[in-house]
């Protein structure tokens, strides 16, 4: 039986674009200066691009999924097939590290803060990571957690660059955007498979033509959903 929310393809399509989608304003003064005005949060947009090396059977595997979904009907986890770790761990996937204070780390800190400093920068406090472990800028954490059963994502990405202490911390990192008030303070924060909660955006989603090899063209796009 499915569940949802739906785990995308394992398989990657074509060519993606991953980034917070804005609305902001400029507010020019009659005196020349510039003022910015934002609308709303940011929300995470995913546009999926399916190439033409696909092969029959990954098609198939995309075409499923968009048939799953209902349209915008259901929730999947959008993510960046292209950071499913840290960079620094991409080909070990995390495994064989153990936290600072002892044990296994399986990929997830012990605890995080978020501030909010004076001129509206978000900065991040990981704790309970590996000694010396290596964050770069583009790596992304994901908070998960669940509300009346129902499993629920967030997804921060990275602007600096961090190394944990020995204590296994890190603080003080800047992110984008920050973290929504919809995200519990007992959400566990965790660096493998980072994705956040999407719907499809019906009128950009269109699946093309099929070649004669099998392959699938056409876009998938999702957009964030904040769902307490």
């Amino acid at each position: 039986m499915t569940t949802y929310p739906l785990a995308m393809p394992a398989a990657g399509p074509g060519s993606i674009s991953f980034e917070p989608k804005r609305v902001d304003f400029l507010s020019p003064q009659a005196k020349g200066r510039l003022q910015g005005v934002s609308a709303g949060v940011p929300l995470w947009l995913g546009r999926y691009t399916l190439g033409n090396s696909l092969g029959e059977t990954r098609s198939d595997d995309w075409r499923a999924f968009v048939d799953l979904l209902d349209g915008p009907g259901r929730y999947f986890l959008g993510r960046d097939y292209r950071r499913p770790y840290p960079r620094a761990y991409l080909n070990t996937q995390l495994a064989g590290l153990t936290r600072a204070g002892g044990g296994a780390f399986d990929g997830s800190a012990t605890s995080w803060s978020q501030t909010i400093t004076a001129d509206k920068q978000s900065l991040l406090q990981l704790n309970g990571l590996p000694a010396g472990l290596v964050l770069s800028k583009g790596d992304y954490v994901g908070f998960r957690w669940t509300t009346g059963g129902e499993d629920r994502r967030h997804l921060v990405r990275l602007a600096e660059a961090a190394v944990a202490n020995g204590g296994g911390v890190v603080s003080g990192v800047a992110i984008r955007p920050a973290i929504h008030t919809v995200v519990p303070v007992g959400a566990i924060a965790h660096l493998d498979n980072p994705a956040c909660l999407m719907k499809l955006v019906p009128n950009e989603t269109n699946l093309g033509d099929v070649d004669r090899r099998g392959s699938l063209s056409g876009v998938v796009v999702g957009l964030q959903d904040l769902a307490p």
